[in-house]
């Protein structure tokens, strides 16, 4: 065979060779990479920044991480202004929605109370209390009115469980309100119905969002 016959083919092996790392270098920042504690590897998603979370024992045996929803601003009050909307919480009654991770630790069951002042944010002044609320106590009040969808909605986020019994080792990751003041990012304190104070926490995007998607117990202990 003649050897310009094979240029054909290496020109187009060469170009593919090309191509394919191009795509790998565009493609290697937005993949897999190690948790800057030296953990799994973490999924990252963009641009990173630090996220607060407030970490700590929320009742006995019980270890609890509270957080955004999603750890982006923009979509954390898209969320709130959504589930305030569908609610008829606006204004002077809306209130802001966040995450709370929840591990029993323990070797036995644990019992989570979610009413009404089991969690106090203190705003940055120092000043303002802002108690957790219960969307449960406000339906059951007439306080908010919600239809079959709604409330389909609002369970699958947890956001009407009053009381909820942990097995030893299970978690559970519900989504709850505080007044429409409250700034996770600003708060002073939050502190528990046992007095107990939460400690604060910066984790980076992706490793919250990992925590939050894949929650691990012996991350949440090292927090």
């Amino acid at each position: 065979m003649d050897r310009n016959d094979w240029t054909p083919a290496v020109l187009i092996t060469a170009t593919v060779c090309l191509m394919t790392a191009g795509l790998v270098w565009l493609v290697a920042p937005w993949g897999p990479r190690r948790a800057r504690d030296g953990g799994d590897t973490i999924p990252r998603h963009g641009y990173q920044h630090e996220v607060v979370v407030w970490t700590g024992e929320v009742a006995p045996g019980l270890k609890g991480v509270l957080g955004p929803v999603w750890g982006d601003p923009e979509p954390d009050r898209d969320h709130d202004g959504i589930l305030n909307r569908d609610l008829g919480l606006e204004g002077s009654k809306a209130l802001a929605y966040f995450r709370l991770l929840v591990f029993n630790t323990s070797r036995e069951p644990r019992v989570l109370e979610l009413g009404k002042g089991r969690l106090v944010m203190t705003g940055a002044d120092g000043a303002r209390s802002l108690p957790l609320r219960s969307l449960a106590e406000m339906v059951t009040a007439g306080e908010v009115k919600v239809n079959e969808r709604l409330r389909f909605t609002l369970r699958s986020l947890g956001a009407l469980s009053e009381r909820l019994e942990i097995p030893p080792g299970e978690f559970v990751k519900l989504v709850v309100p505080f007044g429409g003041e409250a700034r996770i990012e600003r708060a002073r304190t939050i502190v528990t119905a046992q007095g107990t104070v939460l400690r604060r926490v910066e984790l980076a995007r992706a490793v919250f969002r990992h925590l939050m998607e894949s929650p691990d117990e012996a991350r949440v202990k090292d927090l």
